[in-house]
């Protein structure tokens, strides 16, 4: 992600407008992904412009759009690459195998939902996460979660309500504990008490 940032030394707020307006649409044709506007503690009017990657930065200031704009009043300079985020493993099980005689009130499409909010949530709180969604078998089990673990680091890894509260699936819980444990020793283990509910569970023990 390569950020720049556009600021202009201006009152004249009509003006700041049509210069915001013209630099985030030449910077979209650009792929800028996010653009954000605020007033810095000097009043200088600024927009924040996201870029996936440095080359279409760099293309978006050889852009001729930019040529008209006062060198005197607008400047353009690219922010340090933020922090990475610290990274979170969602586990829980995939909802087509979910048998839901055991949960009143839930579904396949209400389980689906709360999974994307907490995933949706999750990330709002400042981490990366993602969800890593199995089977009972643990045999895909133990291989699906191998892989995510042994492919980067995670601040922690939430085990879902499903997989920890239903008796039936004990064994396969405590298996899990133990690759994480032997796996991702430092990765903090939280629990979630329903679909929704990861990010709660996650800030318990882990800061962005």
């Amino acid at each position: 992600m390569t950020t720049l940032l556009v600021r202009h030394r201006t009152t004249d707020l009509d003006a700041w407008q049509s210069l915001h307006d013209r630099l985030a649409a030449a910077a979209r044709a650009h792929g800028c992904t996010r653009t954000r506007s605020f007033r810095q503690a000097d009043d200088t009017l600024a927009i924040a412009l996201e870029f996936p990657a440095p080359a279409q930065a760099r293309a978006f200031l050889a852009d001729p759009a930019l040529s008209d704009c006062p060198p005197d009043r607008v400047v353009l300079e690219p922010l340090g690459r933020p922090a990475a985020r610290k990274a979170v493993l969602l586990v829980g099980f995939e909802p087509r195998i979910v048998d839901f005689s055991n949960y009143p009130g839930l579904d396949e499409a209400k389980l689906r939902a709360g999974l994307a909010v907490s995933l949706e949530t999750t990330t709002a709180a400042g981490f990366d996460a993602e969800w890593c969604l199995v089977t009972t078998d643990w045999r895909e089990v133990e291989a699906t979660v191998r892989a995510r673990l042994l492919a980067r680091d995670y601040a922690a890894v939430m085990i879902g309500a499903g997989i920890r509260t239903a008796p039936a699936h004990l064994l396969l819980f405590e298996r899990l504990i133990d690759l994480i444990h032997t796996l991702a020793p430092d990765a903090r283990l939280c629990f979630s008490t329903s679909p929704d509910s990861a990010a709660q569970a996650v800030l318990r023990w882990v800061q962005p």
